[in-house]
């Protein structure tokens, strides 16, 4: 059983679901339980560029006390990429004494690494549709340390589910501010969390399909029966409203 801390005490008033900030040392060691998903979503980034620069290959299999390398992993947002994408650098080559032919245009690779793939359009495994009932009481926002996904207000005993088909590549509660939590990979881009479950029903690599049942809702100290929900796109928190179909 899982405790939730009390309003006041310091843990409750520092855990809320947050990306950490990569340490000084820009190294970090595995704790029993983490997967090389749930490490690239604590820090807020894209698991592939991860496993490539700790030369890990798929299944992405990783053991307690390995060092896993932060630093040189880009942090970049979607946007930012996609312009970065579109400015590739031009070099212009002028041939001496041969005014009437044109110069010749060369392009050049970007030299700073990119995101593998522009992800706005990226398609999943079916629709996206909502892991519980209910309200939502507090919205995204990408600024700081802000909420990264949304609070979703349900009934008591509510069943979390999925809201895509997928994998499951996270279930526990190795991550500081998630409680209980549960990570479906859905695509090589796309990433759901379902955090501060009462009670976890999947357990990691199984196989789910929207809507089937992921967890039991909790909460966060007084505040239940609550579900925090995100969605991550290349690493990155997106706002699930916009993926997820509008509420009747």
């Amino acid at each position: 059983m899982l405790h939730y801390p009390d309003k006041g005490s310091r843990t409750y008033a520092s855990n809320n679901a947050s990306v950490s900030s990569i340490p000084s040392s820009g190294i970090h060691r595995v704790q029993s339980g983490e997967t090389l998903f749930s490490i690239a979503f604590r820090y807020g980034l894209d698991y592939r560029e991860l496993a490539e620069a700790n030369r890990i290959n798929s299944p992405y299999t990783i053991y307690p006390k390995q060092k896993i390398r932060l630093n040189g992993v880009q942090k970049t947002p979607p946007s930012v990429a996609k312009k970065a994408k579109s400015s590739a650098p031009l070099i212009v080559s002028t041939p001496k004494n041969i005014p009437s032919k044109p110069a010749p245009v060369v392009s050049t690779k970007v030299a700073r690494k990119l995101p593998k793939s522009d992800t706005k359009g990226e398609k999943i495994s079916g629709d996206w549709a909502w892991p519980v009932k209910g309200e939502v009481t507090r919205g995204f926002s990408n600024a700081g340390v802000s909420s990264k996904g949304i609070d979703i207000k349900a009934e008591q005993g509510a069943l979390v589910k999925a809201a895509a088909n997928g994998t499951v590549v996270y279930a526990g509660s190795g991550l500081i501010g998630y409680g209980n939590l549960v990570i479906v990979k859905h695509s090589d881009v796309y990433l759901s969390a379902y955090a501060y479950n009462e009670r976890i029903l999947v357990k990691e690599k199984q196989n789910v399909r929207a809507g089937d049942s992921l967890a039991v809702i909790g909460g966060k100290g007084n505040d239940r029966p609550l579900l925090h929900f995100e969605v991550r796109r290349d690493g990155q928190p997106i706002d699930p409203q916009d993926v997820l179909p509008k509420m009747n």
